[in-house]
């Protein structure tokens, strides 16, 4: 049986440690990576074509970006977290955007 405090000194550890570049660049990139797919986003609303968008696809990401996320706030990873609430705001539209713009047969 594991003692509780161990866990306690581990989490401890962790909360004194400074954060250095390498966690601020995955903040950065955790917030950057996911407003790049705006502008598909918005190609696809205004030419109200969702052509070539896979909804299964896009809702194996928000799966995943939901297990992220989940693991993220249990051990308080706060890029992970941000990469995946930004992930979850992106893929939703694109998910969506399947049922609103269907593909007409020509």
């Amino acid at each position: 049986m594991r003692h509780v405090f161990h866990h306690h000194k581990y989490r401890k550890k962790l909360a004194n440690k400074k954060s250095g570049p390498i966690d601020d660049l995955a903040l950065i990139v955790g917030i950057v990576q996911p407003l790049a797919t705006l502008p598909q986003i918005w190609l696809i609303y205004s030419t109200r074509n969702a052509e070539g968008v896979s909804f299964f696809m896009w809702t194996a990401y928000n799966i995943a970006s939901v297990i992220l996320l989940l693991y993220g706030i249990k051990y308080r990873l706060t890029p992970i977290i941000w990469a995946n609430i930004l992930w979850l705001v992106v893929q939703t539209p694109m998910m969506v955007s399947v049922f609103f713009f269907p593909v007409s047969a020509q």
